[in-house]
């Protein structure tokens, strides 16, 4: 690629196989910034298409984990292709499809190219019905199998996607964690990082660890230190790279609630390092910190499932700063052309 160059041909031979990068390198070699995308701009589309493929998925039943494989695919495409140049919208149905196929929940494609483009105009009924009419119909789904093969050789047909979910859950149950507020809520911030570039820099284990050390705070719940069950042992996790997970995570958690109020630059400074000096040099101390998170009442929200759950961030912001209800982003406009 000419001027800005592709992340993953920028970095060493040994990077060339890995999906996983630094925060800086995904900011700076992202391909979208040599077509005047800024790293807002983004992030911003990466929250469309995360809510997107959410949405659609919904409306066909498809498990969290079917979900959470098309968004790391359409997060894995974008480390290679530019979103000025290839349509959010078409991409990330392209992702459902090849996601229901990787997950063995397969869904027919007639199913999902109506769907997806009833989604797209969920707010203009009567273009929606244009999904009904033969020729459009005709176009769109020849357009979801162009994007498919676009989608496979950008990812190079690897399929190899793991999830923090299962270590989550594994780690939960070994540690005696009961509580359902807390193994929810610990679900649910997996499922809000998966709309950022964490999943993207660390793996899963360190985004199931940040997310039940979260969770664990938010509800004033001791995670053990000592003996046989330190729990972050429960993750195979190094405690440096875990401290910066879990600072990144309060970044995005105080950056969540700030953004919709247009925040003062000195108020959101101040967010931040109070979240930063509320971590310390090791997990050892960190933990140990029982103020990090003010505890906060949470209404029964359910066990932990397949099903699509409910922002986390609000959780651990309201403690702090009042209640955060973000609204969901609107994607009522079509794209609907992948060029390269």
């Amino acid at each position: 690629m000419d001027g800005v160059p592709n992340i993953l041909e920028k970095s060493s031979h040994e990077c060339m196989y890995s999906w996983y990068f630094t925060r800086e390198e995904l900011e700076k070699f992202s391909p979208s910034r040599k077509d005047g995308i800024t790293e807002n701009k983004e992030s911003e589309i990466r929250h469309l298409y995360c809510s997107f493929i959410r949405d659609v998925g919904i409306r066909l039943k498809l498990p969290q984990m079917t979900l959470a494989t098309a968004v790391m695919l359409c997060h894995r495409f974008y480390l290679h292709q530019s979103l000025a140049k290839n349509g959010w919208q078409t991409v990330a149905t392209v992702c459902v499809f090849l996601a229901s196929k990787v997950e063995d929940t397969p869904c027919p494609l007639d199913h999902v190219v109506r769907v997806a483009y009833e989604t797209m105009y969920r707010r203009d009924t009567a273009a929606a019905q244009r999904i009904r009419q033969k020729d459009v119909f005709e176009k769109q789904k020849a357009l979801i199998l162009i994007g498919e093969r676009l989608l496979l050789t950008t990812i190079r047909f690897d399929f190899n996607i793991q999830h923090p979910y299962r270590p989550l859950l594994d780690a939960m149950q070994n540690l005696g964690i009961n509580q359902k507020e807390v193994k929810q809520v610990a679900w649910n911030f997996v499922n809000d990082w998966l709309k950022t570039t964490l999943c993207l820099q660390y793996k899963p284990q360190y985004i199931a660890a940040g997310s039940l050390y979260l969770a664990a705070k938010l509800h004033n719940i001791k995670l053990p230190l000592h003996g046989a069950h330190v729990w972050w042992h429960q993750f195979d996790v190094a405690p440096k790279p875990l401290e910066a997970v879990i600072h990144q995570m309060m970044e995005l958690a105080a950056l969540k609630k700030l953004m919709p109020a247009r925040p003062n630059p000195v108020k959101l400074k101040e967010t931040l390092c109070e979240a930063k000096l509320s971590l310390s040099n090791s997990p050892d101390s960190v933990l140990n910190q029982s103020n990090l998170l003010i505890s906060s009442s949470s209404p029964d929200i359910g066990e932990p499932s397949d099903k699509v759950q409910v922002d986390s961030c609000q959780y651990l912001i309201s403690s702090h700063m009042g209640d955060c209800r973000v609204s969901g982003p609107d994607s009522s406009s079509l794209n609907t052309c992948a060029n390269r």
